[in-house]
């Protein structure tokens, strides 16, 4: 690839510009602008001004390797693509000088252009396939331009970067918990002077290891503690033990070094005779100088058993007609790796995250689901929508069958389900949205 002579620069209002064009909903990605101001933070730090397209490419790039919630990614991995074909637009450039700036292929820029394109002049797909195909290296399309589309076609570039049915425009990415915490790790890293990814991801590599090898020291230290205090409380119980029994011994009165016995007279013969032992006489012996009848005395032990929460399906509503009226039943399986909670809606939302290794398989069985609970989809977005890194699926699912559906979808796939409240208008009468997200393992 030849080096590019002048490489595209991008400033303030360059990123104005796409952000019209792209035609955001706002409202809806900071939920209702609750979550504006972490938005605005990200924007800002991200399309930082003065900076060629390649150095925007590497932070995308990024963004992408560095987050690790699924519906995230594909969102970033959206915007960098609507970047891109909002550069080859508004710049009038070619294939080839996109590619160039970019420091990528061009038969891969090419096939991100022409799916663009189809999309929004669908009535011209075989116009723009046979344009916006690259081959070969000696490729004639590589100097293709939109000016020449404009041209050929008779079409005007009076469009925007979104179509009706995209659903990431909307998409309530800043609900995220991970959102704030990597905005502050975006803004740190992206304040270094010469921004080197190759050096971000060594640091936190070594970080990684670092933390790794400081909780095992830590495992190990605590281990032997536990070891020491063990012994130690042992020994020091068995010296106390020591104490507190008396070992009595046999105590002979001894007149000299030789041992003398005397004979028995007849005065102890007499005294011996008249003593009477009686069983009864045992009770009242004294033993109050022996203590180890206290020492072994049973001890009263109080033990608390340790509570389990269990979470399943079996905790949606049971009464599935007062759903709307019960206090949320779902939360996070996982902390700090779904939806922020929100409560200050009126109406129920249930969205469930899966991952999947088969997703055609899945895909199937959720079509044959959604056939036999008459399960509608909102508005015009059809089920099982692509997206990037995966399937979105927004629907209505009857009341009645919430439940059995709910349990149907879950089968043997990795399924977290959340539920939340929103201000968004109420659900037709007997039915609830869901929301599914099929992510591609």
């Amino acid at each position: 690839m030849n080096k590019v002579s002048e490489e595209l620069k991008f400033f303030h209002n360059d990123y104005v510009a796409f952000r019209d064009w792209l035609c955001l909903d706002i409202q809806n990605v900071t939920w209702q602008g609750k979550y504006r101001e972490d938005f605005e933070r990200f924007w800002q730090a991200f399309f930082d001004e003065d900076l060629t397209l390649f150095q925007i490419s590497k932070r995308f790039t990024y963004l992408i390797e560095n987050i690790n919630v699924g519906p995230l990614e594909s969102w970033f991995i959206w915007l960098r693509d609507k970047f891109n074909c909002y550069v080859f637009i508004s710049r009038g450039i070619t294939i080839e000088e996109l590619a160039q700036n970019l420091h990528q292929n061009e038969r891969d820029i090419a096939i991100l252009l022409r799916s663009f394109f189809v999309e929004v002049f669908p009535e011209h797909e075989e116009y723009i396939n046979r344009n916006f195909t690259i081959n070969d290296i000696l490729s004639s399309n590589k100097s293709t331009t939109v000016q020449k589309l404009v041209d050929d076609l008779g079409v005007d570039l009076t469009f925007s970067g979104s179509h009706n049915h995209e659903i990431l425009t909307s998409m309530e990415v800043t609900l995220y918990q991970e959102w704030v915490y990597f905005v502050r790790k975006m803004e740190k890293d992206f304040k270094v002077r010469n921004f080197n990814l190759s050096r971000i991801k060594l640091r936190d590599n070594l970080s990684s290891k670092i933390q790794t090898m400081a909780q095992i020291f830590a495992f190990v230290g605590i281990a032997i503690f536990l070891v020491w205090a063990i012994e130690y409380a042992n020994k020091t119980y068995e010296s106390y033990l020591a104490d507190k029994i008396s070992v009595y011994e046999p105590q002979f009165r001894w007149e000299n070094e030789g041992l003398k016995f005397t004979e028995e007279t007849i005065a102890d013969q007499e005294q011996i005779a008249q003593f009477e032992l009686d069983i009864k006489d045992i009770e009242n012996v004294d033993d109050s100088e022996n203590f180890l009848g206290e020492t072994l005395e049973d001890e009263e032990r109080d033990e608390v058993e340790s509570e389990v929460v269990l979470t399943s399906i079996d905790t949606l509503p049971r009464d599935i007609s007062s759903a709307d009226r019960e206090q949320s039943s779902f939360e996070e399986d996982i902390k700090g790796g779904g939806y922020r909670d929100s409560r200050y809606g009126n109406t129920k939302v249930y969205r469930v995250m899966m991952n999947s290794a088969d997703t055609d398989e899945t895909r199937r069985r959720l079509s044959r689901l959604l056939d036999l609970y008459k399960v509608t989809q909102v508005d015009n977005v059809k089920p099982g929508l692509a997206v990037p890194g995966g399937f979105y699926y927004n629907l209505y699912v009857p009341r009645s069958h919430l439940k059995d559906f709910m349990a149907q979808v879950k089968g043997d796939d990795a399924v977290v389900i959340y539920e939340s409240r929103t201000r968004t208008r109420r659900n037709p009468p007997g039915k609830n949205k869901v929301f599914i997200w099929l992510k591609t393992i």
